[in-house]
């Protein structure tokens, strides 16, 4: 509220001062101006950090990729990263830019900002994911409120669960996972599984389930795509959106099951199903099931209050 002056000049004082104690108002001037000096809202910072934790992230995989094939088939590839992680990164910078309230940087912002740069300059990619996740949880747990800001740390940080969190629960229990992923496989081939081992239908070898079979990667790409349909719509975690996600999550393991299952049936097209045709069609089903059912279930729900 502002405040008429006392004096006869008619003159008001500035908003957020007035009524303070001398060295209250000093310290408050003050800290104004170190704002404006450094020029950084908390988006542009936070928007920063996520662009930079995202391109160390990657950049081992747009190595490679290059490496292998060539700038114009590796963009085509979109660099063997999932086209729904790079639609996640720019959905987190979208609600940031969204957010017309530009907050000042706060001293802990700088401190999660320093620790993250220390990370982001170590060439590990799993570090940046990391430092990425520790940026997203403070961003998020500092923000009140339910405002883009909030939402677009929420994105990025199920940023990182296909890119590291599901990665680490894949190898605390690899054993057990993959042998779920073989009973399915053995149950539409007719065949008992050993393991991560299923014979062929006709008994000619058998199918070894290796970690690149594994279903959990779509299956985090289907909560990140579901985190991203909440925020970015403005939805909240209700007893529908969960109920859509876990079938997102039905729908690509079947993709997944369904392709190694048919190498048990068919292992004399072994090349075309596990190979770039096979491996090509079904990324792009498992995209296709994923946007569809949360845009249909979550994007298209009714806007909460």
């Amino acid at each position: 509220m502002r405040e008429a002056g006392g004096c006869g000049s008619g003159a008001t004082p500035s908003r957020g001062t007035a009524g303070r104690s001398p060295p209250a108002r000093a310290l408050a001037l003050a800290s104004g101006s170190a704002d404006a000096k450094l020029g950084l809202s908390r988006q542009a910072l936070f928007g920063g950090l996520i662009v930079a934790g995202f391109a160390n992230g990657i950049s081992e995989k747009v190595y490679y990729a290059v490496a292998a094939r060539g700038w114009l088939a590796a963009a085509f590839g979109t660099f063997d990263v999932s086209v729904i992680v790079w639609g996640a990164c720019l959905a987190s910078l979208l609600l940031l830019r969204r957010s017309g309230d530009r907050q000042p940087v706060r001293s802990s912002d700088l401190a999660v900002a320093g620790l993250a740069g220390v990370l982001f300059l170590i060439p590990l990619p799993s570090l940046s994911w990391l430092a990425l996740s520790l940026v997203a949880l403070h961003a998020y747990r500092s923000q009140g409120g339910d405002g883009p800001l909030r939402r677009a740390a929420a994105i990025a940080f199920a940023l990182t669960i296909p890119l590291l969190w599901a990665r680490l629960v894949f190898a605390a229990f690899s054993d057990v996972i993959l042998a779920l992923d073989a009973t399915l496989v053995a149950w539409i081939v007719g065949t008992v599984p050993s393991g991560n081992v299923v014979p062929f239908a006709d008994a000619s070898g058998f199918l070894f389930l290796n970690p690149g079979c594994s279903s959990i990667t779509n299956v985090s790409l289907a909560i990140l795509s579901a985190c991203v349909f909440v925020n970015l719509y403005g939805r909240r975690w209700s007893a529908d959106a969960i109920l859509w996600t876990g079938a997102a999550c039905a729908a690509v393991v079947f993709v997944n099951v369904l392709r190694i299952s048919l190498i048990g049936l068919f292992p004399a097209h072994y090349q075309l199903i596990h190979g770039p045709v096979g491996a090509t069609v079904a990324a792009w089903l498992t995209v296709a099931a994923i946007l569809g059912i949360c845009l249909h279930g979550i994007g298209d729900a009714p806007r909460d209050s």
